[in-house]
Parts: C-alpha cells; sequence; structure tokens
C-alpha cells in the first residue's frame, strides 16, 4: 500500500459554510427559510450543545449528540420512525419504496436488493465506472476552455447516472439519462422543497399546490414503466442486475413484490444512485480547489498509483487513502443529506432530556458534522481526520454522511467506490482551481447541491 504522508496543511481561510440561525423564526419565517435553504433553519446552538427543545405545543427536540443519535436511530429506531414532512418528500405518488419503509416492509426489500451491494459485486461493478470515467474525461474535455470555467457538478452527474443506470439495468434497456437527470432536477426544485401546508401539519393526502403543475414524478414513473415493461419482455439478464432481482420477488419465499414497489425502488435507486455520489465528488473538487496544497498530494498519489493510466481500477483503490480521505471529509462538510426528521411515537428520555410522544426529532447531520464539541476546528477543510488513528477515536455516530444502523444507506460501499474511482480519473488528467472571488453556495432543499453549478477552471496536466 502506498505510504501517503499526512496532509498537515492548515489554511487561515475556511471553505464555505452556512451560518447558524441566530433568532427564533415565526411560522411564516421558517417557512420562507425552508424554501431558500433548509440548512439556515439550524440554529446556531446546534453547532455547539448537544440536545436542546424548542417550539411551541408538543415542540420539537434537536439532537446534536452522538450517543443520542444512536439511541434514535439504531437502539430505539421503531420508536422514531420518519416524520410526516419527511415522508412526503421522499414518498412516491402511489405505494411505497425502500427509502420510506418501515419495519418489516423496510427489511423485505433490503434483503431483495443486498446481492447487487455484496463486496463481490463491487468488483463486478468496476468495468461500468471504469468506462464512465472514460466518458466523463472525453466530455471534459469537450467542455474545457482555458479562460471559461466548466459546471463540474453536470458532469460528475452525468458520470454517476451512467454507472447507476448501467448497474440496475446492465447496459441493456435504453433509458434517456438526460431525460431522467432533467425530471431529477424539476423534482429537487419543485416538490422536493418545504411547502407551507407540510409547516401547518396538513395531512399528506391533500396534495401540495405544486403537486397539481409540476410533472416530474409523473413523468419519472413511465420512464420507469417503459423499462420494466421492456425487461419482461426481454427476460432477465446473467448475472442478474438490480432490476431482476425486485421482478424476482422476496429471495426467501419467492413472493413477487408489488409492481408499485418495484417501479419506486428503481426509481429511487436511479436518483439516489447518482444524485449523492455525484454531490460528493462536487463538494470534493471543490475543496481541492480551496486548497491547491492537498489537491498536489492527491495527484500524487494518483501518479503513483495508476502509472501512465488515467482510469482507475479496483486493485487501485487500496492505494488511494488520501483521495478516500478527500471524499470523506467532503461529505462531512457537505453530506447531502444534511437535515433529518423523526416522530417519537411514546414517551421516551435521550440523554437526559425528556420526549414526548408525539414531538418532532430533529437530527442536524450538518451541525453534527462541523459541531464545537466533537470536531477540532469543525469548519476547516483537513482529510486528516480520517486517518485510521483519528478515526478510531470518535464516536460511530459523530458522522453520518449515509445515515445509520438498520436504516443505513444500502448502497454506501457503492457510492464510496465509484466516487474514489471517477476523482482518481479525474485527478490523473486535470488540475481544478477556483476563479478569483468565486464561492459556491450551498443550498438544500432535498439535497445539499451548490447554487446555481459549481464553477472551476480546468487545465490539463502537460
Amino acid at each position: 500500500m502506498l505510504d501517503t504522508q499526512p496532509t498537515k496543511t492548515k489554511l487561515s481561510a475556511k471553505p464555505v459554510a452556512v451560518p447558524g440561525l441566530t433568532f427564533e423564526p415565526s411560522l411564516w419565517q421558517s417557512y420562507k427559510i425552508a424554501r431558500q435553504n433548509v440548512l439556515e433553519l439550524i440554529p446556531e446552538r446546534a453547532y455547539h450543545e448537544p440536545i436542546f427543545c424548542g417550539g411551541k405545543g408538543r415542540g420539537w427536540v434537536m439532537v446534536a449528540d452522538p450517543r443520542g443519535l444512536e439511541h434514535v436511530l439504531k437502539s430505539r429506531v421503531d420508536a422514531y420512525p420518519k416524520n410526516a414532512i419527511l415522508k412526503r418528500l421522499m414518498k412516491p405518488r402511489r405505494g411505497t419504496n425502500l427509502i420510506v419503509s418501515e419495519g418489516e416492509e423496510a427489511r423485505l426489500q433490503r434483503r431483495t436488493f443486498a446481492p447487487v451491494f455484496a463486496a463481490r459485486a463491487l468488483n463486478n461493478a468496476t468495468p461500468a465506472m471504469t468506462d464512465a470515467a472514460r466518458v466523463m474525461l472525453d466530455r471534459l474535455e469537450a467542455a474545457r476552455n482555458d479562460s471559461e470555467p466548466v459546471d463540474v457538478f453536470t458532469h460528475m452527474q452525468s458520470a454517476t447516472c451512467d454507472i447507476i443506470c448501467d448497474l440496475v439495468l446492465s447496459g441493456r434497456d435504453t433509458l434517456d439519462r438526460d431525460a431522467l437527470r432533467k425530471a431529477v432536477d424539476g423534482f429537487v426544485a419543485t416538490q422536493g422543497r418545504i411547502s407551507i401546508f407540510d409547516l401547518l401539519g396538513v395531512p399528506n393526502a391533500i396534495p401540495r399546490p405544486f403537486e397539481l403543475t409540476d410533472r416530474s414524478r409523473v413523468r419519472m414513473d413511465r420512464m420507469a414503466d417503459d423499462v420494466i415493461a421492456t425487461r419482461l419482455r426481454r427476460g432477465s439478464s446473467e448475472p442478474q442486475d438490480l432490476l431482476d432481482l425486485m421482478l424476482g420477488g422476496d429471495p426467501k419465499t419467492g413472493e413477487p413484490l408489488d409492481p408499485l414497489m418495484v417501479r419506486n425502488n428503481l426509481l429511487g435507486f436511479l436518483f439516489a444512485g447518482h444524485e449523492t455520489t455525484a454531490l460528493a465528488l462536487t463538494w470534493a473538487l471543490y475543496l481541492l480547489a480551496f486548497d491547491p496544497a492537498v489537491q498536489k498530494l492527491a495527484q500524487e498519489e494518483v501518479q503513483a498509483a495508476l502509472g501512465d493510466r488515467e482510469m482507475a481500477s479496483f486493485e487501485d483503490l487500496e492505494n488511494l487513502q488520501l483521495v478516500g480521505r478527500v471524499i470523506d471529509e467532503a461529505l462531512r462538510l457537505y453530506a447531502p443529506a444534511g437535515f433529518l426528521t423523526r416522530v417519537a411515537l411514546e414517551d421516551d428520555e435521550i440523554e437526559g432530556q425528556r420526549i414526548r410522544a408525539g414531538m418532532t426529532v430533529i437530527l442536524p447531520i450538518h451541525a453534527v458534522h462541523r459541531h464545537r464539541l466533537i470536531w477540532d476546528d469543525p469548519d476547516a477543510f483537513d482529510p486528516d481526520r480520517f486517518l485510521p488513528e483519528n478515526k478510531a477515536t470518535r464516536h460511530r455516530f459523530a458522522y453520518l454522511p449515509f445515515g445509520a444502523g438498520s436504516r443505513i444507506c444500502i448502497g454506501a460501499a457503492l457510492a464510496l467506490q465509484e466516487a474514489k474511482m471517477l476523482m482518481a480519473s479525474f485527478l490523473a488528467r486535470y488540475t481544478v482551481t477556483l476563479l478569483p472571488g468565486y464561492t459556491p453556495k450551498p443550498q438544500m432543499w432535498f439535497t445539499l447541491r451548490p447554487a446555481g453549478g459549481m464553477m472551476l477552471r480546468l487545465s490539463r496536466h502537460s
């Protein structure tokens, strides 16, 4: 294994951050803030205090303590299901999927999909990742201009969308990938945002105003239905891909999955399987542009691991330790899902705080990842936080980019593998720099995206 030295780079400046809220907003103010950026609703005290309450009526409790997070997400997970707002944002138009399911229904789906994310399957996924990296580099080269910046977010979206489509569908079934990305963008910008109905507690069964006009979910449903119909006509592939497994039903009983569940999970994997990885790569590239010294060390690591090759392989992964730490740090500073909510089904206690049944439990992952009681200099970019000796000293629930417990993201290992391979391939060819005066804006509606894209200048190695 390549012995990459710790970065030991401390910049006086800090990468862009979202300031904490310093006043208690009214309902209308909360709505306006959430429509612009959910992260701006996190109080400043959430970055300093482990747990505190607020609100009226049943109120809410905000939990930033790792032991409290473990209590909610693992020890008593069934007592803290997703609340109505989160379910409305994540729930399909009809039926259910792995993202919103609870209890045995969720366990059935995880059992069905698990083989695609097993260790051997990750090795088998390498050709799809290598092909996507090659296409990504070609697209970047066609778009690159020495005097103009490139929106790297759109290129990372394209690359990760290519990978998940190939893995879910074996590359056998035609899917308009540009149309899929546009539908995802439309969903994030409309239905993926908080509605005033949500804050007023209006039941999810009553449509939100934008649901009556936006067609993004309808378009995605139709795309999925067409792909499923084509697969049913053709029959399964060998080896089986994720769609084959879904159509094959419960591996334990042989019972078929509900057709709506198949469609909804197909779309869930296509969406989550490319959006979160693309964001991790995008923010990692920003951080490397922000800190040229770390970028140079990462490029040296890639050069030592790949030699004259531009495309990373599965065998290179163990020699890309710094690249992996950069991605981990990007996921800490800019976790794609930085704000989770649950509801207490019964009276309870979390780290000495009394919890009443019906109370909203807020898990501000973004604040946990930047908490003053957990991290040293938490707003700084420092990949060395993820050296093995430093990781060993932290509570497991201090770092939750993929969730935790029984509901941890099923595709976490796959996402990290493709992020490392795509990042290594990128760094083998390009250096990224920030434009003078340019600062991206972290903006969270459904996921934490850079508002308006991520504009970076690319220069090719000589």
